[in-house]
């Protein structure tokens, strides 16, 4: 199944859950759908009659009143944010695909002209939609479609009239046709979500560094501290000597100076630390699960892997440092608010000191050499 309904194209988590999304048709389509097959099974019965159609017929109310009640527990659980299994709709969609196409073919071997016409008219009327509904897994749409339509054509070369033979060759350009719609849908509807997904990245995140920036920062921390034995600390981070840099050497090197020290910040923390770019040279990153004095440790690791060695950007080689002020919670601050305010102070506290300095908030000094 999972082979079935693969996408077959590049797509974040978010956007395949917005394609399964498109399988999950409304209740409404499906009525209309069977509401057509039976109106064709009733004009068979009428005009050519015979158990066959009258137990399509029957198959068909029954069907239906097992895909909407599967389809309404299915919609119900996504809507609530849970991840339902989809397989017994696919698998309901496929039986009802395969008796139109029963359906289709026996009313065309009846030789009655009105019946083939409407026995054509249903088939087509069900290709546009089947592949408009179920586009985001292109092997289930061109499934779902043969089902339908094979059976249609072993009726039409059954039916005893040559002529109709000539749907055979026309085939796989119909079907090749029917793919090409399912991509263009699908490509229309992947380009979009990948845009969205770009837009809520580049809402959250700095274009220039690829961290979090104030707004995904604040995001990220709505909650914290999540509970009272919860650890946690905020650290503030200026660059030291940033502006020289970039004065002597133009906001080219100055950008790339600052994408080279979020490397070294990333490397220095821990995965599941979060770190941003809030501004300018100012850098943020919060850990938890961390004493207060590991929290220090953190903070002396972070300056030395900004100051330690030197920047290589272009043709040119600088040297900039870091000043680090940092509060723990609960002991410097009750939330996250306070926690930053104090670090914000701390921060220009042992800039004050001179540079290159790790402080917390309303403790001694911490020296990095």
């Amino acid at each position: 199944m999972s082979w079935l309904l693969d996408p077959r194209c590049e797509i974040d988590a978010d956007g395949r859950s917005v394609l399964l999304g498109q399988l999950l048709s409304s209740p409404l389509a499906i009525v209309m759908g069977s509401t057509n097959s039976l109106v064709l099974s009733a004009a068979c019965l009428i005009l050519h009659g015979g158990l066959v159609f009258a137990l399509l017929g029957t198959c068909e109310v029954a069907l239906l009143a097992v895909r909407v009640l599967v389809l309404k527990r299915v919609r119900d659980i996504w809507q609530v944010g849970g991840v339902p299994d989809v397989g017994v709709p696919v698998m309901l969609s496929m039986a009802w695909c395969l008796m139109q196409g029963l359906l289709a073919s026996v009313a065309l071997q009846t030789s009655n002209l009105p019946l083939m016409v409407l026995a054509a008219t249903l088939i087509m009327g069900i290709i546009g939609p089947l592949c408009a509904r179920n586009f985001s897994a292109p092997r289930l749409a061109l499934l779902l479609v043969c089902l339908c339509d094979l059976p249609f054509k072993v009726g039409a070369a059954l039916s005893g009239n040559l002529w109709l033979w000539l749907l055979l060759p026309m085939t796989p350009l119909f079907l090749m046709g029917a793919m090409q719609i399912v991509r263009t849908f699908q490509h229309l509807l992947t380009a979009s979500l990948r845009a969205e997904a770009q837009q809520r990245y580049l809402a959250d995140h700095d274009a220039l560094t690829g961290l979090l920036n104030r707004t995904g920062l604040d995001a990220a921390l709505v909650g914290l501290p999540a509970a009272d034995d919860d650890i946690l600390a905020v650290l503030g981070i200026d660059l030291d000597g940033f502006k020289a840099v970039n004065d002597a050497h133009g906001h080219a090197v100055g950008d790339l100076l600052l994408r080279a020290v979020g490397q070294r910040l990333a490397s220095a923390v821990r995965p599941g630390d979060l770190m941003a770019r809030i501004g300018g040279d100012e850098f943020m990153v919060v850990v938890r699960n961390m004493t207060p004095d590991a929290v220090g440790h953190v903070g002396d690791t972070l300056v030395a892997s900004i100051a330690d060695e030197a920047y290589s950007i272009c043709d040119a080689t600088v040297r900039i440092g870091a000043s680090i002020g940092y509060a723990c919670f609960p002991e410097d601050g009750a939330t996250v608010e306070q926690l930053r305010l104090q670090a914000d102070v701390a921060l220009y506290a042992a800039k004050r000191t001179g540079k290159g300095a790790s402080l917390r908030c309303n403790l001694p000094l911490r020296l990095t050499g």
